[in-house]
């Protein structure tokens, strides 16, 4: 493990001015499940903190004796008691001063329903629960949240619907899964600015996975990766602190193993507070490889993920998106 000592010390009462993420419009889907409503704090507090318009959506299949007793628009009180759902409201966070955008459709496929909203509407972000209703009316995860994952055309900040280690605002570690490929750069990218936004500080984790060939293969164990390559996975990411990161506090590290096992055993024994991955997306082929790890991380993580598609939009300002 090789600590690098760029730091940043602050809270984003004192970043506001220094958010970097083009961010206007955020939408928060909602089936109105304790899973969904988990992921409201995180939606007002980045909608505030960039000032971006919050956009409220229901998608309903049809009539059904499952569905809630509940209805768009969602009452600004009922919006407030979801926003201390934490405890504690985030900080600088008024409901009032926010522009929400609430709307409610029918549409046969909720994923489709709210992809087709996302492209209408412009959206850069989506903020939404990984723990919803069973049923016709359920929201994520599976069918609903994969889906949206594979095929919006915007980053996905994923919140689960059991108690996350921080509140909404209270991120103070962030973790990236790097594979050397342009997405995963493309997420770190994101993961510094989201860094600036919160104070957070970074870390790069580099799966090694063991590959075994069988024994017509002559493949001797002493090929297995060892502490050399450990150390010159390292001294990678390093250089890629250096290039991309710069002035936040930032750890890599290198272990070996699986990939999706990698990542969330870290995640779970090291306090982190989100995750930031790369999804190649789409279909097919392109989302093999690190897609297929983004969606094995999504289904397990003990935190929220925030994932950053390989096509579509980006959030990084015109200087820092390449």
């Amino acid at each position: 493990m090789r600590a690098l000592l760029y730091i940043l010390e602050s809270h984003p009462s004192q970043t506001q001015q220094a958010v970097m993420l083009s961010i206007r419009r955020i939408l928060w889907p909602t089936d109105f499940s304790k899973g969904a409503d988990r992921a409201f704090p995180h939606a007002a507090a980045l909608a505030s903190w960039h000032e971006a318009e919050l956009h409220v959506l229901h998608v309903t299949e049809g009539r059904s004796g499952n569905a809630p007793d509940a209805d768009i628009p969602i009452p600004k009180s009922t919006l407030s008691s979801l926003l201390s759902g934490d405890g504690d409201p985030p900080p600088h966070v008024d409901l009032d001063a926010l522009t929400l955008v609430q709307e409610q459709r029918e549409h046969r496929s909720p994923p489709e329903a709210i992809v087709g909203y996302v492209e209408e509407q412009e959206i850069d972000l989506i903020v939404a629960g990984t723990r919803g209703r069973r049923g016709l009316q359920r929201l994520l995860i599976g069918s609903v949240a994969e889906e949206v994952l594979r095929t919006a055309p915007c980053p996905v900040l994923t919140v689960r619907g059991a108690a996350d280690r921080a509140p909404a605002w209270a991120v103070r570690n962030i973790l990236v899964p790097v594979d050397f490929s342009d997405a995963s750069l493309e997420a770190l990218r994101h993961a510094k600015e989201l860094a600036l936004t919160y104070g957070a500080q970074i870390t790069l984790l580099h799966a090694v996975e063991e590959v075994i060939y069988p024994s017509a293969y002559g493949v001797e164990p002493a090929n297995l990766p060892g502490p050399q390559v450990i150390e010159r996975v390292e001294g990678s990411l390093a250089e890629l602190v250096q290039a991309e990161v710069g002035h936040e506090h930032a750890t890599v590290e290198a272990k070996v193993g699986y990939a999706p096992s990698t990542i969330l055993d870290y995640a779970e024994m090291n306090e982190v507070d989100l995750v930031v991955i790369a999804t190649h997306g789409r279909t097919g082929f392109e989302r093999m490889l690190l897609g297929s790890v983004a969606e094995r991380v999504l289904r397990r993580a003990p935190v929220p993920v925030f994932t950053v598609p390989s096509f579509g939009k980006s959030l990084l300002p015109a200087s820092d998106d390449s």
